[in-house]
């Protein structure tokens, strides 16, 4: 953007470029066509009209792919800052039905009947660009609905810089995008496992993509748009089609235009705000591949459609190179503020599975006689059969101020406890014997076969099985002597926990 002081507003998307037909990227790039205000005073009807701009001096300019979710058809920006996003004339498309019949990819000069559905007496700042692709709605006869379809691919798809640059940039293979997915059909309930790199900013819509044949569809055309303008030696203007079939409430800010003698005849979208259509899935957890992903939010409302960064953002501004990141550099982040694109996440619950460092686990050996011996523990340097003691200085565990740090079926067991008679009796957790941490793993316990004992194994929602936990925690019995518990985490995720006596204070003393 020209650091002049001018007002520039962008005013359309053309052509994509790979590394090798332009040396200015590694990644995709887009062609971005924009022309300075001619005044900066006026009403928002003032943009609309065809001399708001200086379209003499209409220049473009090469975007790497990953800022488009910054970048919209309309937006104003000043010396390289983003100054408003104007909402122009925003419309709400309520029950506005999406199928192969209603709606129709064609070009952006395309005439219809004589006439064009963009004419240039209205809006001429596509003129460079007229075969560029949108998709065309039908609404009432015989008024349409028009969007850019890179428009169509921000809004939809760039939920984040990374996950728009994956799906430009080569076929749609899982593996660059999940690693794991597991729905269940009777809760609807769908967790993914994130590739390496992806912000859980995405991760409503790779699990649309996943469990969408639509979705799916729709997301791979954008490369194969691509990949076939690139064999045909055409310059390469991305389309799809939306990731849905079905009806939705659609709302968007742009412009009516006229067709031939009617007005108001095609409403041109410059920005997608909202779109109610379901996804798939009734509730999503996913696990981020990288620590530093993002986390997904709620959906948030803002009390502004402007996005976060401002002409007025004058502290901690971020300066974007135009390069390439390191390879070797550390990711940063950065949100933008929007209202609800999609509020039937509103009402989902979306969570990050947290993944929870497991303790150390202990063998044993359970002889044909029934004894237990410990196969393996801590290091030795020598020969001996007398076991090595360390003796460790532990606080006391609060109960009140380390429950909600506990695992969940620490919680589920404790709330168990205390709801089974007039009175909480959990008094607070114990560590075993020789160990500061709660909990623990449940041993590995082998035959003299070597066949392990299943009834200690947890399996995981992905299918991996694991160790089964457990927590002590000391009853607050008016007693004489003192109670403990062991609660033990289930064999899978929706097996509630149980609760086991415990004469003393180690693991062994529960096989």
């Amino acid at each position: 953007m020209p650091p002049d002081g001018r007002i520039w507003r962008i005013d359309w998307f053309g052509e994509c470029a790979y590394p090798g037909s332009i040396r200015r990227f590694a990644q995709p790039s887009i062609k971005v066509a924009i022309s300075p205000l001619k005044s900066s005073e006026g009403s928002l009807d003032r943009l609309l009209l065809p001399d708001c701009t200086g379209l003499e001096e209409q220049r473009e300019f090469w975007a790497p792919i990953a800022a488009l979710p910054m970048l919209a058809i309309g937006d104003l920006w000043q010396n390289g800052l983003l100054l408003t996003s104007p909402g122009y004339q925003t419309e709400a498309f309520k029950a506005l039905t999406v199928t192969p019949d209603s709606a129709a990819i064609v070009k952006a000069g395309l005439p219809l009947e004589e006439h064009y559905l963009l004419p240039w007496s209205h809006h001429p700042w596509h003129r460079g660009h007229t075969n560029s692709y949108c998709v065309a709605v039908a609404l009432d006869k015989p008024r349409r609905l028009l969007i850019p379809c890179v428009e169509l691919i921000r809004f939809y798809f760039g939920s984040s810089s990374v996950f728009l640059q994956r799906l430009f940039t080569g076929p749609l293979e899982p593996e660059k995008f999940w690693t794991q997915q597991k729905f269940n059909t009777s809760t609807r309930h769908l967790h993914l496992a994130l590739a390496k790199g992806l912000s859980g900013f995405s991760a409503p819509d790779i699990g649309r993509i996943a469990q969408s044949k639509t979705a799916l569809r729709s997301a791979t055309g954008i490369y194969t748009s691509c990949l076939k303008a690139i064999a045909e030696n055409r310059p390469i203007y991305p389309y799809t089609s939306f990731p849905f079939q079905g009806t939705t409430d659609l709302v968007a800010s742009g412009r009516w235009l006229p067709f031939g003698e009617q007005e108001n005849a095609t409403f041109l979208v410059y920005r997608l705000r909202s779109c109610s259509h379901p996804f798939p899935f009734r509730s999503l957890s996913y696990e981020a591949g990288d620590r530093k992903a993002g986390t997904a939010p709620a959906e948030k409302s803002a009390t502004d459609s402007r996005p976060v960064v401002s002409a007025s953002s004058k502290q901690r501004k971020t300066a974007v190179a135009e390069t390439d990141p390191g390879v070797d550099a550390a990711r940063r982040t950065k949100s933008i503020s929007t209202k609800h694109r999609f509020p039937d996440l509103v009402r989902k619950s979306i969570w990050r599975k947290k993944e929870e460092e497991m303790p150390s686990v202990e063998v044993f050996r359970r002889k044909a006689t029934g004894t237990l011996q410990q196969v393996g523990l801590g290091e030795s340097n020598h020969h001996a059969d007398t076991p090595s003691l360390d003796v460790l200085q532990q606080d006391d565990i609060d109960l009140a101020t380390q429950l909600p740090l506990l695992p969940k079926f620490v919680q589920q067991g404790i709330r168990m406890l205390n709801n089974a008679g007039p009175k909480e009796i959990v008094r607070r957790v114990v560590p075993p014997a020789g160990s500061n941490h709660p909990v623990f793993c449940l041993p590995v316990v082998v035959d003299d076969d070597g066949v392990i004992n299943e009834d200690h194994l947890f399996t995981e929602e992905n299918g991996h099985t694991r160790q089964r936990r457990g927590c002590f925690v000391e009853l607050n019995l008016e007693l004489s002597y003192v109670g403990y518990l062991a609660i033990l985490e289930g064999h899978e995720p929706t097996e509630p926990a149980s609760v086991r006596y415990a004469a003393k204070l180690e693991i062994a003393s529960l096989l």
